[in-house]
């Protein structure tokens, strides 16, 4: 992992201060940690007697944010847990609501940075995982899988035709030798799609790259699970929760999750709500927050969501 020297300014942290208004005593929830930049903002605002839960799979990342937390002693629980384990964690940290939850679905700088998890374009791995730079998943997933399989991964953000043309790439290469690398795998990639078929100025294996990382981790299932279990965690009447998504499966993952919840039914919005309908929570953004032009340009495809229990 890069060296703390790699640490950077959270995405829209000024927007996710004013909607959460951190004050002495809250309980803050903050379910991927990460370098802890959001986390250090809001602890400073609870003062001394706001515990926090602070989650990360990346024991790596845990490990790196507990130390710029130190001075914060026992007042915080770290959990390298997945935060789909939200209610679990709570349990055993022995606390029963939130007054304040944060989900960054972006990945962590380091993360990217770090050639040997092999998020990046010049990776020496195909690991791609969220949790353990050691699993296999993504590699066996990329070597193994029929080609079938590989196509429908590659839809979720590949045309139909461009799935077809990179899954037959990958499956033409690994019969002559195993995919190593992402390095590698982003070269195949380009390499399947012609020129002219290219639509924007990035690099052309970057949507493809992120249909496998989605894949391997569960992204979606787990951001909807995570979503899910922050809103059940809030203080009935008073805890506030944002969400932060990049890119837009996240996003529609995030709001369809917090309509219904919102909602308190999965019941189309042009027939009557049911009689026994629950809103969980209240969504505090007509729409999604954008970042300021000030925003590093990391952060400009952020979108932030914010709600309300009731």
């Amino acid at each position: 992992m890069p060296p703390d020297g790699h640490l950077h300014a959270p995405c829209m942290l000024a927007e996710t201060l004013k909607i959460l208004d951190p004050q002495p005593g809250d309980v803050l929830v903050d379910m991927t940690l990460g370098l802890a930049g959001h986390a250090t903002a809001i602890l400073e605002k609870t003062a001394k007697d706001g515990p926090g839960i602070l989650i990360d799979w990346d024991a790596a990342m845990l490990a790196a944010a507990e130390k710029r937390l130190a001075a914060y002693g026992d007042r915080i629980k770290l959990f390298n847990r997945n935060f789909t384990e939200l209610p679990q964690i709570m349990a055993e940290a022995g606390i029963e609501h939130a007054d304040l939850a944060i989900l960054d679905a972006g990945v962590a700088l380091p993360q990217l940075l770090d050639t040997q998890r092999g998020f990046g374009f010049q990776g020496t791995s195909l690991a791609m995982s969220m949790a353990d730079p050691n699993d296999p998943r993504a590699a066996d997933i990329i070597n193994s899988a029929p080609e079938p399989q590989l196509r429908s991964i590659l839809r979720s953000t590949q045309s139909e035709h461009r799935s077809k043309l990179i899954a037959k790439a990958i499956c033409r290469v690994r019969q002559r030798k195993p995919i190593e690398s992402s390095s590698e795998l982003a070269e195949i990639i380009a390499a399947a799609v012609p020129k002219g078929r290219r639509k924007s100025s990035r690099h052309p294996a970057t949507a493809a790259m992120l249909a496998f990382r989605i894949f391997a981790n569960q992204e979606l299932d787990n951001l909807q699970a995570g979503v899910e279990a922050m809103a059940e965690a809030l203080r009935p009447g008073a805890g506030r929760m944002v969400v932060l998504t990049y890119h837009s499966l996240e996003f529609r993952i995030t709001r369809d999750t917090i309509q219904r919840l919102a909602s308190g039914h999965d019941i189309p919005p042009w027939l009557p709500a049911p009689a026994d309908a629950k809103p969980l929570v209240r969504s505090l953004t007509k729409r999604p927050l954008k970042p300021s032009d000030a925003e590093a340009t990391t952060c400009r495809s952020c979108r932030l969501f914010a709600a309300q229990a009731v």
